[in-house]
This record gives structure tokens, C-alpha cells and sequence, in this order.
């Protein structure tokens, strides 16, 4: 017949502040099938280890962190050093620091943004 899994419980300890262990009985706290979103409409992520909801990206992704972006658009004179500015300016650093670099294949332009 149909055999049941045995609930998942997660033990952990307090932590510095003295917040009260979680302790997690039953079905996993991120259920692909059945995902939780904010107010916004971002999925969020639960730690199974103290319960805490956040947004999935903010959630698995390590900041500071260096990401690679590829932009593609019309291979024309100017495309690539605008794109490579307006990565600048939205890290809050200068030009030369964005690592990038372009293939242009007929008329369009692939610029790989590591920034």
C-alpha cells in the first residue's frame, strides 16, 4: 500500500537575540507547487531554519556579488558605451570599473556586462 514519510521536523537554537527556536512539522516550508509572494508579487523564500520570509533573489544571493548580464542590441556606434554607462551609474560605480566585453555578428551587437 501507500506508505506516509515521516513529518521533517527542524530543530535549531536560539539565536543571539533570544528569539525562540523554530521548529517545523510537516510539509516543506517551500512548496514549489504552491509558492508565497509579498505584497509586491515577489516570490519569497522561507529559511527552514528559523522560519524568516524573504524575497528568493534576496534570499540566495550573497551581496556584494558581481553579475554577468548580456545585452543585445543594434551594432551602432555608440550602443555598447551606453549600455556599459548606464550599468555604471545603476551600481554606483565608475565606467572603467564594469568589465565588459562585445560580438558583433551582422548588425547587431552582444555586449557581456560582469558588473
Amino acid at each position: 500500500g501507500n506508505q506516509i514519510d515521516a513529518p521533517k521536523i527542524i530543530k535549531t537554537k536560539p539565536n543571539s537575540s533570544g528569539d525562540k527556536s523554530f521548529v517545523g512539522i510537516g510539509k516543506p516550508m517551500n512548496d514549489i507547487n504552491n509558492p508565497q509572494f509579498d505584497d509586491q508579487g515577489y516570490t519569497l523564500y522561507a529559511n527552514e531554519e528559523t522560519g524568516e520570509k524573504t524575497r528568493v533573489f534576496e534570499a540566495l544571493v550573497d551581496y556584494p556579488s558581481i553579475f554577468k548580464m548580456k545585452i543585445i542590441g543594434a551594432n551602432e556606434s555608440t550602443f555598447a558605451l551606453e549600455m556599459v554607462q548606464i550599468v555604471a551609474e545603476s551600481c554606483n560605480v565608475a565606467v572603467d570599473d564594469v568589465a565588459h566585453s562585445t560580438r558583433v555578428k551582422g548588425k547587431w551587437l552582444s555586449l557581456t556586462v560582469n558588473a
